[in-house]
């Protein structure tokens, strides 16, 4: 059976959201959450999820749990952060660590994800009752890897995302996997990004608990909304899954559970994008279902008050339409031609451009935000905008 799992913030009107499509569908499987800020970390930045949620507790999480199960979805909390600066080897930080691992299993969650290996083998020596989920962040892309860390104890492995459309690979993780496998099905990062092993840091960085976590520049996503405002073929590229091809991984890969991204994004978009996946179909705009394109920097909290000085509008996202239904004809052109390898090179493939007239029009509305954040980047470049100081001040000598 299909089943779902999609972001949360530990709040109850998500689930009271959520419990007719759970009704209606039976495929909310879990949702997945952590505290805004913690030791370990997590994959979001605290300052952009607690623009829309808050700051839980764990308190919250226990209620939210509670409620969760009584609707027949799991509860699953990250500790995916992609470092922990060494504190998980002195003493402190491991007591640290049992102690944070206690507080999860009381509040009674049913799984954990980790990016760290070693974090697999602490979660198992402190508390085995909780089976453990390899994070995306863990980059898992070959069988190779996925051996490794199921030796670890890992129960579930989230597969890298550029993984989704290399056929061949997923063939070859899901026929040795004695793990669950799980796909990302909603993120518009862009394909084989350059920026990720970074931005999965820096968001780590932002999101625990030390100084300056308010102070974070978040420049991959500058840089590559910017690539994508200039050039939008890159969202066709783009390892998405449309709602109703879910079906053709549950079929061919035998893979069941599917993730939506969005920590970040207001309760009632998530549900909009859970009730697709859920119901294997949508009708309209497919970047509604997208977690990354919709980056607003006219609110964005690194960039709002910049955007107020400068024009807010050209910050604000492209008006892009891509029609869903018209969309099937990519991905089933993706899907004749056998998929897409991680060695396939776009430039030399150019499936996608040769149909992103078609799907996204010949003038796409981004040149204007692709400006504004370029000048941004080039200020970030020369010293003249830093996470404490406005852009446009001068450059300090170094």
């Amino acid at each position: 059976m299909i089943k779902i799992c999609l972001p949360s913030r530990f709040e109850l009107e998500l689930l009271e959201a959520l419990a007719p499509l759970q009704e209606r569908t039976g495929r909310i499987y879990e949702v997945y959450g952590a505290l805004t800020r913690s030791r370990l970390g997590s994959g979001r930045p605290a300052r952009r999820v607690s623009q829309v949620g808050g700051e839980p507790s764990f308190a919250d999480l226990k209620r939210f749990a509670e409620r969760a199960h009584a609707l027949g979805i799991r509860v699953n909390y990250l500790m995916n952060g992609a470092l922990i600066d060494l504190r998980e080897y002195d003493r402190a930080g491991q007591q640290a660590l049992i102690a944070q691992l206690e507080q999860i299993a009381e509040a009674g969650v049913d799984m954990v994800t980790v990016a760290v290996p070693y974090l697999i083998e602490a979660v198992r020596a402190a508390a085995p009752e909780l089976p453990v989920s390899v994070s995306v962040i863990a980059g898992v892309e070959s069988p190779q890897a996925l051996r490794h860390l199921e030796a670890l104890g890992a129960t579930r492995v989230q597969v890298a995302e550029d993984a989704n459309r290399d056929f061949e690979l997923l063939g070859a993780l899901s026929a040795g996997a004695q793990a669950e496998l799980s796909l990302i099905v909603n993120n518009g990062c862009l394909r084989c990004c350059g920026f990720r092993r970074y931005h999965d840091v820096l968001c780590t960085q932002a999101s625990q608990e030390r100084d300056g976590t308010e102070r974070y520049i978040d420049y991959p996503l500058l840089r590559c909304s910017a690539l994508r405002a200039r050039d939008p073929v890159q969202l066709l590229r783009s390892p998405w899954i449309r709602p109703e091809d879910l079906s053709f991984y549950h079929e061919r890969f035998g893979i069941e559970l599917f993730k939506i991204a969005g920590r970040q994004l207001p309760t009632e978009r998530i549900v909009r994008i859970a009730t697709a996946y859920a119901e294997l179909r949508h009708e309209g705009n497919f970047i509604d279902l997208l977690a990354t394109p919709a980056v607003d920097f006219r609110r964005h909290p690194m960039t709002a008050e910049i955007a107020q000085q400068r024009g807010a509008e050209r910050f604000a996202p492209p008006a892009l339409y891509i029609d869903n239904a018209r969309l099937g004809r990519l991905t089933a052109a993706i899907h004749a031609r056998g998929g897409c390898a991680l060695a396939r090179d776009c430039e030399s493939c150019r499936v996608c451009d040769e149909m992103a007239p078609r799907l996204i029009g010949a003038d796409p509305p981004g040149a204007e935000q692709a400006e504004a954040l370029e000048e941004l980047l080039s200020e970030l470049a020369a010293g003249r905008w830093s996470a404490d100081v406005r852009p446009g001040a001068p450059a300090k000598a170094l």
